[in-house]
């Protein structure tokens, strides 16, 4: 029998046999806690070890280095004014499709707000709790904490304006209730002291525009259908903010149905997840996805006074895979496997102390020293603001984590991995090492959560920054979550590795996906420390990607990577149905997106000064001609972090049937002249 509860089993707790994950319209009625647990999160404050303020002024036991580190962003930006986002930035979505003016502004909110927070615990100064009691306010007084691109209003009433009596629960609620919830837990008492009558309204907010909501409401899409980083990213805040925020004994009863649905769905989102523990969103979607899953799940386990057991969970095999994904995924010196909506070069400030933690409880030395890489030293690296509240407090009342040094440890960087389940090959000329050429291949299906068309699509990536590359995410408009997702260029097929066949590109749907998958030698997770098969490779066959329209027969694609060699290759053979004796345009256009700079362009022949600065040598048969090599302007600003104002295309063309190989090499000698 499948296992589709392994978070509840692990843990003892009841399941509800009519209504499994708590979405059926009595689910909140049906939902409780053990009467055992329930007391247990009743003493939340005692039990979560987080550095706060102290009523009268200062925090106790916080070291010189840290409470200056807790302070500085505070300090950095003390002359700016706290944003407050205005009407006419809400409109723009469905004025002129952005959302991000409106969104941005309610983010930069959070963040300042929690700056001060931290600088107050850090310093016991009055001027910012006022700050953060500002802060606090202000989010209180928005008109609604619901990302704009989620509202509702608009489809309901045809308002450009949020409808307060309609509270929606979103990623941006989540958000800002997190923001309230931790501001709450680290000031306490002193903010009551300064600003009485606030910790009420914060509560009352709380109530009405996400706990209320929540437990009436069970149509919220995130509850049902495919598990994804919604069901992590609002459920870890709400287990938050239920626990600190809920904290009368007239709210125990909303408080426990609300963790034990949040539970059901944490449950939901862990069995979701394949037993190599791959995630089609991609590495930027880990840490908004996975990890809150596991932070969720952390917090619960503190709250609980060890009812809820940790090495319990510990023995859920998806979960060491899954803190394993971020270094399946490096590339090395910041550059990340990115396929789906992600950065190929994401900000480096994670919450790595996540890894960390649950590392330490499962013994698993490989995930440690992955965290331990990015840690750095001192207290400055634990103190990243944009990351939110409460992980900056958790990983500031993290002893181990506190006291941890990186400067000596270095990326895992393994030399294989294979990820049957969502089809995703990476692979290294040497483990442990960013040098060199490293190939990743994905196969998979064009419904994948935060798709883009690229099915057999590949990156080739030298001394650790892509020159074959996926373009990623650019910012995000009205039209990315439509039915228009792909018109946007990034996203199409056209601008990812992989051929335009007859006009046609890559289908939308699970059922345009690849087929005949076979990987050799496939050996999942491979060991650094061991000595590599000499080739590896991954075959597909994409016919089933292409609509009917395109013709394809077979379109077979192998990508190796040959360690002896030192080359990276993309074999492709194909054959098209007959089609009229003088086909209009060309039958085949093999694309292939490049970053860095064209050094030399010839029939065949194409060298590239990477952004590594290592110069790439990509060779395919001179008979194919030169191609022609596009340049692309970049104006998008999330890409142009990763890649420059620009980018190349170039575009060979091909027959009705043949076949092409494109190789990458290191061209040594040229870099070093």
């Amino acid at each position: 029998m499948t296992v589709t509860s392994p978070l509840r089993e692990a843990w003892g707790l009841t399941i509800d046999p009519e209504d499994e994950y708590g979405t059926g319209p009595h689910a909140a009625c049906r939902a409780g806690l053990p009467d055992a647990l329930s007391r247990a999160f009743d003493r939340v404050g005692e039990l979560v070890a987080v550095p706060r303020l102290a009523p009268g002024g200062g925090a106790a036991g916080l070291p010189d280095e840290l409470r200056a580190a807790l302070s500085a962003p505070a300090r950095a930006s003390a002359t700016v004014p706290l944003p407050f986002p205005l009407l006419s930035q809400y409109a723009r979505y469905w004025r002129d499709g952005i959302r991000t003016d409106h969104e941005d502004d309610v983010r930069r909110l959070g963040v300042m707000t929690g700056e001060a927070v931290l600088a107050a615990v850090g310093t016991g100064e009055t001027r910012w709790i006022d700050r953060a009691a500002d802060g606090l306010m202000l989010l209180c007084e928005l008109s609604t904490w619901c990302w704009v691109a989620h509202e509702e209003a608009h489809d309901r009433r045809g308002w450009v304006v949020p409808d307060r009596d309609s509270p929606v629960v979103d990623l941006g609620a989540a958000q800002t209730v997190q923001v309230l919830a931790w501001a709450d837990l680290a000031l306490g008492g002193a903010l009551e002291e300064r600003v009485p009558g606030l910790r009420a309204r914060i509560r009352r907010e709380a109530r009405t525009r996400v706990f209320e909501p929540y437990l009436a409401r069970r149509d919220w899409h995130w509850l049902h259908g495919a598990a994804h980083n919604w069901t992590g990213w609002i459920h870890q805040h709400l287990v938050a903010a239920s626990l600190m925020l809920l904290d009368d004994v007239g709210d125990r009863a909303d408080r426990d149905a609300i963790l034990a649905l949040s539970i059901a769905q944490l449950d939901r989102y862990l069995a979701s997840f394949p037993a190599d523990g791959g995630i089609d969103e991609g590495f930027s979607y880990f840490w908004n996805g996975a990890c809150r899953l596991l932070e969720a799940i952390d917090l619960l386990i503190i709250a609980s006074d060890g009812l809820l057991a940790r090495e319990a969970v510990a023995r859920i095999e998806v979960i060491e895979a899954l803190l394993r994904f971020p270094q399946r995924m490096e590339l090395g010196e910041g550059w990340f496997v990115n396929v789906a909506d992600g950065p190929a070069r994401p900000p480096a400030e994670q919450p790595w102390d996540v890894l960390h933690r649950w590392a330490r409880a499962l013994g698993a030395g490989d995930v440690a020293a992955q965290a331990l890489a990015h840690r750095g030293s001192g207290a400055s690296p634990l103190v990243h603001p944009q990351l939110g509240l409460g992980r900056v407090l958790v990983a500031c009342g993290d002893a181990a984590w506190r006291e941890a040094d990186g400067r000596d440890s270095r990326p895992v960087l393994p030399a294989e991995t294979w990820l049957p389940e969502v089809q995703l090959l990476v692979a290294r000329e040497r483990g442990g090492e960013s040098s060199g050429l490293a190939l990743a291949v994905k196969g998979g299906h064009n419904d994948e959560a935060h798709n883009h068309l690229d099915v057999g699509s590949y990156l080739i990536a030298l001394d650790g920054s892509p020159v074959l590359i996926e373009l990623g995410q650019p910012t995000y408009t009205a039209l990315t979550f439509t039915e228009r997702r792909y018109e946007i260029w990034t996203m199409t097929s056209s601008w990812h590795n992989l051929p335009e066949i007859r006009g046609e590109q890559q289908g939308v749907g699970e059922r345009f996906r690849a087929v005949e998958v076979v990987a050799e030698p496939g050996e999942p997770d491979a060991d650094t420390a061991r000595t590599p098969e000499p080739r590896t490779a991954l075959g597909l066959e994409l016919r089933e990607a292409y609509p009917v329209a395109a013709g394809v027969l077979s379109w077979r694609r192998t990508a190796s990577l040959d360690r002896e060699a030192r080359t990276a290759r993309i074999s492709d053979a194909w054959e098209l149905a007959p089609r009229a004796e003088h086909e209009e345009g060309r039958p085949v256009v093999l694309h292939h997106v490049i970053a860095g700079d064209a050094l030399e362009h010839a029939p065949g022949l194409l060298r590239v000064r990477a952004l590594s600065g290592a110069v790439a040598e990509l060779r395919w048969d001179p008979g194919l001609g030169a191609g022609v090599l596009a340049r692309q302007q970049i104006h998008d600003p999330l890409l142009e972090a990763s890649w420059g104002r620009a980018v190349h295309r170039l575009s060979l063309d091909g027959a009705a049937h043949g076949s092409a190989d494109l190789t990458v090499t290191a061209d040594r000698d040229r870099w070093m002249r």
